[in-house]
């Protein structure tokens, strides 16, 4: 097998819009050194015994009921963007994200996401104030083709 191609961490970013119409996704988020976004499917089980042989043991078959999208990130937390994270958690509100995917084939990730985590800590060993921060989609995440 050939070496597969691959990509720096920072070829993935997070861009928060500014709630403005047109909507702007021109500043991605500083400071974080570890994020990502991870999907999951709810779904519910049914057991579907075979007619010709009810003692058979039987397989479970599933139907996906909902989808979701999470983001998280974590790392130095710039002073710059405190205001935006602290106002943002406080609001409660959902806000337009692009998770950008900056590779040979770019594209993002959409969506309406809430802030559901805002947490900031500091230690002396490293000396430098931490952010960490999840978001929950609210609604569809849709992918989209090509530069931000």
């Amino acid at each position: 097998m050939a070496k597969p191609t691959t990509n720096r961490w920072s070829k993935l970013s997070i861009w928060p819009g500014d709630g403005a119409d047109p909507e702007d996704f021109t500043s991605k988020v500083c400071g974080l050194t570890s994020k990502g976004i991870a999907f999951s499917a709810d779904t519910s089980d049914a057991v579907v015994g075979d007619c010709d042989d009810p003692d058979a043991p039987t397989w479970t078959e599933r139907v996906t009921r909902s989808l979701s999208a999470g983001v998280n990130g974590s790392g130095l937390q710039a002073d710059e963007t405190f205001p935006f994270w602290n106002n943002w958690f406080l609001s409660g509100e959902a806000k337009n994200v692009r998770i950008v995917l900056d590779t040979a084939a770019p594209g993002y990730w959409q969506g309406r996401f809430l802030l559901t985590k805002y947490e900031v800590t500091g230690n002396q060993g490293d000396g430098k104030i931490q952010s960490s921060l999840s978001l929950v989609s609210d609604g569809p995440v849709t992918w989209a083709n090509g530069a931000p």
